[in-house]
Order: C-alpha cells, then sequence, then structure tokens
C-alpha cells in the first residue's frame, strides 16, 4: 500500500581520516609502490573478466521474439478526456535486444503518446518492462473506440507484437480534484524494473494478472477504496488555505491525484526517490525502498 514514507534521522558522517600526531619519521615506500601495482592488476583482471560475462551476451545464431500485453486493455473516458494504459514488453529471444513502440493503426482518432524515453527500449533475454501510453480522446468521441500498439524487435523487424487499446468513450467523468481534498482511490502498484504487481485494491488484478511479486498471494488480496487526505498538502495552509492537515501517501501518488476527475484513470511512474527512497533495504527483502514504481490509480471520489 502507498502510504507515507517515514523519514528517517540521518546518519552522522563518518570521518574520511584519522586524527592524530604525524609520525615525522620518511616512510618506507616499497610496500606502497607494491600495493599499488597490485591494485593495478586485480581492477585489470576484473575489467578482463567482466568483459567476458558481457561477450556473453553476444550469443552464436541469436534468435529473437517480443511478447506484448496491456495489464488491463480497456478504459473508460469522456470525450475530449483522458486515460492510461500500462504496456508489457517481453524479450523472448535468446539475446539481449531493442524494442521499438509505436502506433500501428488510430481507428479512434485519439492522441497517442507513449511514456517519454521508452519509446525505444533495451531488454535483457527472457526481461520484461512495463511502459505507460497516455490516450486523449477526441471532443467528438462516441461510443466505443480503439487503436492498435505495436512492438518490433531490432535484431529481426519481423518479430513483431501489437496490442489493441479500448476506450468506451460513453462515459462522463465527476468532479475534478485539487489540492486540499480528502479523496477516495483504487490503486494498483507494480515494479518499474520487472512488471511485478506488489500491492492492488483492484479486484480485476487479483483475478486477471499473473506476475506478482514473491510472498504476494490471493491471501493479500484487499478490495475496499483507499482513502487519502489533504493531498497536495505539506502541512495546515501549507501550499494553500484549503490545506487542513498534511497528506498521507507518498510524494508521486499524491502528486498525481492533484486534477484528476471522478471516474478518471490514470497511471504515474515513481522514482525510488519519490516513493519508499532511494537507497535499497538489504536487510529486508520485501522492503520498496530503492525501487521505481508503477501506480494506476482510479479515482472513485471527492469527499
Amino acid at each position: 500500500m502507498a502510504n507515507r514514507s517515514r523519514r528517517k534521522k540521518k546518519a552522522k558522517p563518518q570521518d574520511n581520516y584519522r586524527e592524530g600526531n604525524i609520525d615525522n619519521s620518511r616512510p618506507d615506500s616499497k610496500p606502497a609502490l607494491i600495493a599499488l601495482l597490485l591494485v593495478v592488476i586485480l581492477i585489470g583482471s576484473g575489467l578482463y573478466l567482466t568483459s567476458m560475462v558481457e561477450t556473453n551476451e553476444n550469443v552464436i545464431n541469436p534468435t529473437y521474439g517480443v511478447e506484448a500485453e496491456l495489464v488491463i486493455n480497456n478504459q473508460n473516458a469522456e470525450p475530449g478526456g483522458e486515460t492510461d494504459f500500462v504496456l508489457l514488453v517481453r524479450n523472448t529471444g535468446s539475446a539481449t535486444d531493442t524494442f521499438t513502440i509505436s502506433t500501428k493503426s488510430n481507428d479512434g482518432g485519439f492522441t497517442i503518446d507513449v511514456e517519454n524515453g521508452f519509446e525505444t527500449i533495451m531488454l535483457n533475454k527472457d526481461a520484461r518492462k512495463p511502459l505507460l501510453i497516455n490516450v486523449k480522446t477526441p471532443s467528438s468521441a462516441e461510443g466505443l473506440l480503439y487503436a492498435y500498439m505495436e512492438v518490433v524487435s531490432g535484431g529481426d523487424s519481423t518479430k513483431r507484437a501489437e496490442v489493441k487499446l479500448e476506450v468506451n468513450t460513453e462515459h462522463d467523468f465527476g468532479n475534478l480534484t485539487k489540492i486540499g481534498d480528502s479523496v477516495n482511490v483504487h490503486y494498483a502498484g507494480i515494479l518499474a524494473s520487472n512488471a511485478k504487481l506488489f500491492d492492488s485494491s483492484m479486484e480485476y488484478m487479483w483475478d486477471n494478472y499473473q506476475y506478482r511479486r514473491t510472498g504476494v498471494t490471493n491471501n493479500n488480496k484487499h478490495t475496499d477504496t483507499l482513502p487519502a487526505s489533504h493531498i497536495g498538502c505539506v502541512e495546515a495552509d501549507n501550499p494553500t488555505e484549503d490545506c487542513n492537515g498534511s497528506k498521507g501517501m507518498i510524494s508521486g501518488f499524491d502528486s498525481k491525484m492533484i486534477g484528476m476527475y471522478e471516474g478518471q484513470t490514470l497511471a504515474v511512474r515513481i522514482p525510488a526517490k519519490d516513493a519508499y527512497g532511494a537507497q535499497a533495504n538489504p536487510d529486508d527483502p520485501s522492503s520498496l525502498a530503492g525501487e521505481d514504481l508503477i501506480f494506476i490509480i482510479e479515482m472513485v471520489d471527492i469527499n
């Protein structure tokens, strides 16, 4: 669940040197030179071994392949509104490959934007990565509209995968959220590194989404809406007089809820620093610290 991150006390920086009296006698330089030579040899050996590992990816007669799917393949949006899809791309080939994501056809007349910086991605063999696709509907939109996205392998352009974006425009959004509002949302959170689910209040995700973080099972299932109070607020009257308290969600999640309409579904990529902290916690493998996250957020209502 996207609860507020706990502020950790800053550790006192360690001294970079030891204070004390300096021996005035001249030291013997030979041991230092020998030690330096050993360091150079070790570094050189490490670089050589690293290069050997990297070149193992260049397999003889590599095969190429790609799979693509949507986390949720249909969304609601009012005419002239917008929604987001989360696309999963998997490298099914035997070597590292690049993949280009683009619009194949657009019968719905949408404005479609692939997440900035993810129009082309690189994946190791058998790796899976999520990315966001924003869809804006025309103001004249009516009924169920669709478009197709295509993912093409850089190693073999004949290896392609496509997904269908379906948007129901027979839908009216409700009120627009603003700073200081308290709201209820449904959400699903996946790791940006491998698309594995770590938490959700969406029944659809529990019933249909197969990629889960280790330890996440149906025993973790919950479908109540998540209350989020005082969105966008640092404290009372800050940054506006509409704030009656401080926000209760992590920064990236909280900021995405501002400016959403009731009934709208959007997605957001949150860097680790704006989630649970940039530094991973090696003592707690279940921690989300150090992880970039992607959330799908459905704005249910404003209190």
